[in-house]
């Protein structure tokens, strides 16, 4: 079987990062290498073998890749798989013509397909979603195939003073990961805390002076992810809404808890979760769909309050059941 796998190189964009994951497990046979007109970081530009590799500018205008170019890459192939869009969403009906599957691993609250202006675009032969967060009724049925990671432990336990970490990112509709929530929460935190924010931009707000409370700010991407996550405690991100955040499953790999709120699909990604206030049905991409309340004094007191022994057993918890290549690559190829 030979696979295609349409990837980017971003070093901190997380459609990058999940394209390289999954080059670096499975038998990929070519590369089909996807370059933005302004990449908004660095480039990991000996992520993929050159030899076995095919750049192409996507036109960020029209939202087209060059036709001649992608078929030709299509030829001899069985089966190709892209991360939430194929850049182009002819492509599908392209390898149709040339006979070969294509696979999307999908982020719901960017389905549009069902709506009038993206209705005559082409599907991929299968969906896959990351969890099972299914915000709209009309998103397709598919295979439930997380994002696996391989443990590494880079966690401390909870001491004195806990280490917390925060992963801003790429800021998004209506503050997604919660960002703002957890820095008013700070105002409120009742133990030492040392927190760790790591943006794209720097674009954080003012920080609120709290005696308790240590900041340690980093607003350009690291080269080494994983870094990010040495010598933290715990991970934690009031995620308001979406089907999968890299952050988490990363942290779990690296032995942190990870604390999000109590809204689906958070079970399936925290060790511990925050209660929320109830919901607001709010407009996304894909539709109507429902975002979770988070109350900063809450979240302030459960940070608080949470003994060292919980943490642990939270720490171990998301050691115990990330998801892992070991055991998610063979079914993948079995997909």
């Amino acid at each position: 079987m030979r696979i295609g796998l349409i990837a980017r190189a971003e070093i901190a964009r997380g459609l990058a990062i999940q394209s390289k994951n999954f080059y670096d497990h499975l038998p990929v046979d070519s590369v089909l290498l996807v370059e933005m007109p302004k990449p908004d970081c660095d480039l990991g530009l000996d992520w993929y073998r050159e030899d076995h590799t095919l750049r192409v500018p996507y036109n960020d205008f029209d939202h087209t890749l060059p036709e001649e170019a992608v078929r030709g890459w299509l030829d001899g192939l069985d089966v190709v798989f892209t991360v939430e869009t194929p850049y182009d969403w002819r492509l599908p009906n392209w390898a149709r013509e040339a006979g070969v599957k294509t696979v999307v691993q999908g982020n719901p609250e960017f389905y549009r397909k069902h709506l009038a202006s993206h209705a005559h675009q082409a599907n991929p032969d299968e969906w896959w979603w990351p969890t099972s967060w299914r915000p709209i009724r009309e998103l397709p049925q598919g295979a439930i195939m997380p994002v696996p990671m391989d443990r590494v432990h880079r966690a401390v336990p909870p001491s004195e003073t806990l280490e917390l970490l925060h992963v801003v990112g790429k800021r998004a509709w209506m503050d997604r990961n919660g960002t703002d929530t957890l820095l008013t929460a700070m105002r409120a935190i009742l133990r030492p805390v040392r927190l760790g924010l790591h943006a794209l931009e720097n674009d954080i707000m003012d920080l609120p002076r709290q005696r308790r409370v240590t900041y340690d700010v980093v607003t350009q991407p690291v080269v080494d992810r994983w870094s990010m996550y040495e010598g933290r405690s715990v991970l934690v991100l009031p995620r308001k809404y979406g089907g999968l955040c890299l952050p988490a499953p990363e942290a779990a790999a690296s032995g942190l808890a990870v604390l999000m709120p109590d809204i689906s699909p958070n079970h399936e990604l925290a060790s511990i979760l925050t209660p929320i206030g109830g919901v607001r049905p709010t407009n996304l991409a894909c539709g109507l769909a429902d975002i979770a309340r988070i109350n900063p004094h809450t979240l302030a007191m459960q940070l608080s309050q949470i003994t060292d022994e919980e943490w642990v057993r939270a720490q171990q918890q998301s050691w115990d059941t990330v998801p892992t290549w070991d055991e998610w690559a063979p079914r993948y190829m079995e997909e």
